[in-house]
């Protein structure tokens, strides 16, 4: 399938063929790669490509599925298939309760999508994180464990299935993604997390399915509003994943997703720190930034200096020295007791969260790049006002 270009040059994500279980670490935190080979013996895998039509593989996923009832969105085609902001309004979403049939046979979701498919509707049809129990007709024809290297607690699959031409903007996960591509193709285009500073998230109480955002559309670009994404355009990595091939994509990798044709995923999901440790490191990021929100920024650089170098130096915690003398005469009995609260929460993070959580004291609490929402002046302050009263502002619900 012939896609249509990007407006962008991306340099090629790795390939690596038949993965074994001890390499898996060597790439869960570092670069996404596409792994070959792992979904060979896969029965859905076999059976999607041995059906010739899209209702044949349709009939495929109904035997497989099922009674279990299904949810899924379907975007009036205004919308480009985007899953994202409506344009210039942070307050309201392309998608929502107007999209949303749940609950619903797969019937349901297949004839809507076939009419689409069909060209009989122009609407986007997708069923997003459709959860696989284990032991279900489903779960069985993927293979053991989901992929042969993960072990049983690191198995959390869900199917993903689509019309064409949806659009997942940018944002980054808090867990290792393998993106398991059964039939049709995605384009998937990503961004290291060093990238923040270039990315322009949207502020942190505007998640969109409990992940943090771009206000970017890589489709739309528009670098006279956002021109400091050049510089991350200059790393950015894509892949065009084919049936049978599996993309590894790290925590916190920004990732922009889109489906050509129907397209059957299988998406898995692996956890290497608990949701204890993703509350305490976003209530210390809290707390964190009201507490500097009014610092004058000299003050502020002092207190990253401080921050980087002992808190969240390479190696691990050291303590602080003499050419830290001003930063620490400066800090209020909050401050220090706060400093000393991110010491024991840094000691006991997980190294890729240690790491995430420096570059968001970076950029968020000490505005190392100056203001964090260039784009959106007064958003910050904004934020920051409009949950004074509340305990964080990561919302999760």
């Amino acid at each position: 399938m012939r896609l249509p270009p990007l407006p962008f040059e991306a340099k090629p994500v790795r390939r690596i063929a038949r993965i074994r279980p001890e390499e898996l670490l060597n790439y869960a935190f570092d670069e996404p790669v596409v792994l070959t080979g792992c979904m060979d013996e896969w029965r859905l895998y076999q059976e999607l490509r041995a059906a010739t039509t899209h209702e044949q593989k349709m009939a495929v996923l109904g035997s497989l599925i099922g009674e279990r009832p299904v949810t899924f969105h379907r975007l009036p085609r205004e919308h480009k298939g985007q899953f994202h902001f409506q344009p210039d309004n942070l307050e309201r979403l392309t998608f929502g309760k107007s999209t949303k049939q749940a609950d619903v046979p797969f019937d349901a979701f297949a004839s809507q999508a076939l009419q689409s498919l069909r060209g009989a509707s122009g609407d986007y049809v997708y069923m997003q994180a459709h959860y696989i129990p284990p032991a279900t007709p489903l779960f069985e024809a993927l293979g053991p464990n989901v992929l042969s290297f993960l072990r049983e607690d690191q198995v959390h699959a869900t199917l993903w299935v689509g019309s064409n031409g949806q659009v997942v903007n940018l944002h980054y996960d808090d867990f290792l993604t393998f993106i398991c591509m059964a039939d049709g193709v995605k384009r998937v285009t990503l961004f290291a997390p060093d990238l923040l500073p270039y990315i322009y998230q949207a502020p942190f109480d505007r998640m969109i399915e409990c992940a943090q955002v771009s206000l970017v559309r890589l489709l739309e670009l528009d670098l006279k509003r956002y021109p400091l994404f050049a510089e991350a355009l200059k790393d950015a990595r894509v892949v065009e994943l084919q049936p049978g091939e599996v993309l590894l994509v790290p925590p916190m990798w920004w990732h922009h997703v889109e489906s050509f044709g129907l397209n059957v995923m299988v998406n898995n999901r692996v956890f290497f720190a608990s949701f204890e440790h993703f509350e305490e490191v976003y209530a210390n990021l809290t707390h964190a930034v009201r507490l500097f929100v009014h610092v004058p920024a000299e003050q502020r650089a002092r207190a990253m200096a401080l921050y980087q170098q002992t808190l969240f130096a390479p190696g691990g915690v050291v303590e602080p020295t003499s050419s830290h003398a001003a930063a620490l005469a400066e800090e209020t009995p909050e401050q220090a007791r706060h400093r000393a609260t991110t010491r024991r929460l840094a000691e006991g993070l997980p190294e890729f969260l240690r790491k995430h959580l420096a570059r968001y004291y970076s950029h968020f609490v000490f505005q190392a790049s100056g203001d964090p929402h260039p784009s959106l002046p007064g958003a910050f302050a904004a934020m920051v006002e409009r949950n004074a009263n509340a305990p964080t502002f990561f919302p999760r619900d």
